[in-house]
């Protein structure tokens, strides 16, 4: 295995054990969340770029009266602090 996300985390992990004398258990535990964290997120974005989801859309072009969602649950979804960091949102029902 290549353990790219592990290999990156290494010299820093292993320099932070031995000025803190770690145990070399923890010098792994460390670095095998580093490794499934990593690869976690690379296939977070990869199934994500698979799916094709619009992109460039923002709340400048939503258009309430299209949504089959109520107008104040629209408003309410605006304020949330996912969408001041630009975050992604699927909503699917029964239309």
């Amino acid at each position: 295995m290549r353990w790219p996300y592990m290999r990156r985390a290494a010299p820093e992990v292993c320099a932070t054990a031995r000025a803190q004398r770690w145990d070399p258990a923890e010098v792994l535990r460390v670095l095998i969340v580093e490794e499934a964290a990593g690869r976690d997120l690379a296939t977070r974005r990869m199934r994500r770029r698979a799916a094709g989801f619009p992109s460039g859309k923002t709340f400048d072009s939503w258009r309430e009266m299209d949504s089959s969602i109520p107008i104040p649950t629209q408003r309410a979804l605006m304020t949330l602090e996912w969408v001041r960091r630009a975050e992604n949102l699927a909503i699917s029902g029964p239309r």
